[in-house]
């Protein structure tokens, strides 16, 4: 009868990660490039509008991805790009919004404070989640240190948990230390 293979063998290769990355690039260049050509000419100024909205959904679907994966290399990677081309986007095309012969007056302000306060939420989020990464490695260590430690064997737990072993009986031997010898004077 065969043994099952041991976790470490079912894991994915590591450039599982950089593939999915690259498509999920290429997926969202073309969704930027369908935006960029519906609204042609003129129009240009929205389409760079709505592609640093959907650049930043992108980020925010990259930043949820993170809690998918074990190793969030990838999702972290796609998360930072995508809010600086989202927020690099829109300031720019808020900013420049008179070169393109739009003359927003008072929303073109009132976009700039939105997209500043989109700005200190996405830092908000950011340091959150630091914060939560450093709790986690912090509750790992202790447990890294229990799970290389060799497991009791079944004999000494029930031998130092049996009903009649009585309170004052010495401790079991340490799983270190060789058993003691079987039978015996």
């Amino acid at each position: 009868m065969a043994s099952p293979a041991p976790p470490s063998a079912a894991r994915s290769p590591k450039w599982s990660g950089a593939i999915l990355t690259v498509l999920f690039l290429v997926i969202a260049a073309l969704m930027f490039y369908a935006v960029f050509l519906l609204f042609p000419g003129s129009s240009h100024f929205y389409g760079l509008i709505w592609i640093g909205i959907l650049a930043l959904i992108l980020a925010v679907a990259s930043f949820l991805a993170e809690s998918a994966s074990r190793d969030p290399t990838y999702q972290r990677s796609l998360a930072w790009g995508f809010a600086g081309l989202g927020f690099a986007v829109l300031y720019l095309t808020l900013g420049l919004a008179p070169s393109y012969g739009v003359s927003l007056g008072l929303w073109q302000y009132v976009g700039l404070i939105f997209t500043t306060v989109a700005v200190a939420l996405w830092v908000g989020l950011l340091a959150y989640r630091q914060r939560s990464v450093a709790a986690t490695a912090a509750r790992e260590t202790p447990r890294a240190e229990w799970r290389s430690r060799p497991a009791p064997s079944a004999f000494s737990y029930a031998a130092a948990n049996s009903p009649g072993v009585p309170a004052t009986a010495p401790p079991p031997p340490s799983t270190n230390e060789a058993p003691p010898p079987a039978g015996g004077s």
